[in-house]
């Protein structure tokens, strides 16, 4: 079950649309695929997605699904890992998202992302040569 904010910006990013983004916003090529797929598994390439309460009661945001009990805060005021509201990790414009998702990468890898960890690592990554 994903939950979503109906008053929140939502954007489905098509595959090559993600790409280009995830280009955009300076993710590495050589890391593009992985990226990709944790996108794919964690948010189904969409921006406004909340996810359900996870054992703590804490929740998972946006395209990447970022934490809000360790990276945003969930309150108007920007706090926690990432200096960022949660809602920041939920619009259609994801360079704060990008830049909170590149964060937890340098801290933990690819393992702090479950869908990555469960559908992306040692198995078929995207095929996005076409992009």
């Amino acid at each position: 079950m994903v939950l979503v904010c109906a008053q929140c910006e939502a954007k489905t990013f098509s595959l090559c649309g993600l790409v280009r983004e995830l280009r955009k916003q300076n993710f590495p090529e050589h890391e593009m695929r992985d990226w990709v797929c944790l996108v794919e598994k964690e948010s189904s390439r969409r921006t406004h997605v909340i996810g359900p309460p996870n054992d703590d009661g804490s929740r998972d945001h946006g395209l990447f699904q970022i934490n809000d009990h360790y990276w945003c805060n969930d309150s108007n005021v920007p706090g926690k890992g990432c200096h960022v509201t949660c809602q920041q990790m939920r619009t259609d414009d994801i360079t704060a998202a990008s830049t909170c998702a590149k964060k937890i990468y340098r801290r933990h890898g690819f393992n702090a992302w479950y869908g990555w960890v469960n559908h992306c690592r040692g198995k078929a990554l995207p095929d996005i040569s076409h992009c």
